[in-house]
């Protein structure tokens, strides 16, 4: 009986080592898990403690958790991961300075963003002013021409009439003198128009001048930004075997990367040299919003087998 029993417990460390070796995130879980669910090769995690400075409840960080590691579900076809309020593994939300730069950077990025609008909506108004100006230009040539035309008219008028030195009778003084009238009219208005095509002129200076110096200002707050704010390395999160930690994150999507980063450490895995990968060290060319593995994920994780 002994013997049987030695042979057994032999049996069955072989084979929990076995499994391990094969599933390096087994490592993770409890003895008890592992004997209470001998044939589940799943990671048990639960979430831990929670910074209310983070406005995430626990609920919403469960949920998001489960999001991250569906993301390692849909690339590899296979589940990697389950919820078990008992399990071994927690994730906890940890506020340092890391999220209060992380703050600072978000309120940044709104600022530079309300500046880039309005930057934008200034050069919309230059625009629309050059257009008015462009038409207004045709406009004030075509009146210029119209009145040196009828100018041209009327001294040449003038002139055939004093060559042909005959006295002109009081019908034809009448119509000299209506059109020269005519013509001062014209005159003054074809000066008042190019007096206001010009201060349209001098205010579209302005404008240009005004949104330059913004459109300077602005590429200075961006080098500004870009200067204090680096792209943003994962080590705001950390996997220390029995617990996730995540100092900090900007929005839930980028929290549900994180996560999923933090869970493939857990998986065995390090990281790689595809910039957007979920295991490339800096979060930067990531699609936050609607994330697969990649090749180079892929590769790693299939090659830990």
């Amino acid at each position: 009986m002994r013997f049987w029993l030695i042979i057994a417990a032999l049996i069955f460390t072989a084979y929990f080592a076995f499994q391990r070796m094969q599933h390096p995130q087994l490592n993770h879980n409890s003895v008890i898990d592992r004997i209470t669910h001998p044939t589940d090769t799943r990671l048990r995690y639960r979430i831990g403690h929670v910074d209310p400075r983070f406005n995430l409840t626990q609920e919403q960080v469960k949920r998001l958790t489960q999001q991250a590691a569906d993301i390692w579900y849909t690339g590899a076809k296979q589940s990697f991961f389950v919820y078990d309020p008992n399990a071994q593994l927690a994730i906890n939300l940890i506020y340092d300075e890391r999220q209060a730069e992380s703050s600072a950077r978000s309120q940044e990025m709104r600022i530079l963003e309300n500046t880039r609008q309005y930057t934008d909506a200034e050069h919309f108004k230059i625009q629309q002013l050059e257009q008015e100006l462009l038409q207004a230009k045709r406009e004030l040539d075509i009146q210029q021409i119209n009145y040196e035309q009828r100018l041209n008219q009327y001294n040449q008028m003038v002139n055939a009439l004093n060559q042909s030195q005959q006295r002109y009778s009081d019908n034809v003084m009448q119509q000299i003198q209506q059109q020269k009238q005519q013509l001062q009219q014209q005159q003054v208005e074809l000066q008042t128009n190019t007096d206001i095509f010009n201060r349209k002129v001098e205010h579209l200076n302005q404008n240009v001048n005004q949104a330059n110096s913004i459109n300077h200002q602005f590429n200075q707050s961006v080098d500004q930004f870009n200067q204090r704010f680096q792209p943003r390395q994962f080590d705001k999160g950390v996997f220390k075997g029995r617990e996730i930690n995540v100092y900090e994150f900007q929005s839930e999507n980028d929290l549900r990367i994180t996560l999923a980063h933090e869970l493939g450490h857990a998986l065995g895995l390090k990281h790689n040299d595809d910039p957007k990968a979920l295991m490339y060290p800096v979060m930067k060319e990531q699609n936050l919003y609607q994330f697969q593995l990649t090749n180079a994920d892929l590769a790693m994780l299939n090659s830990r087998k």
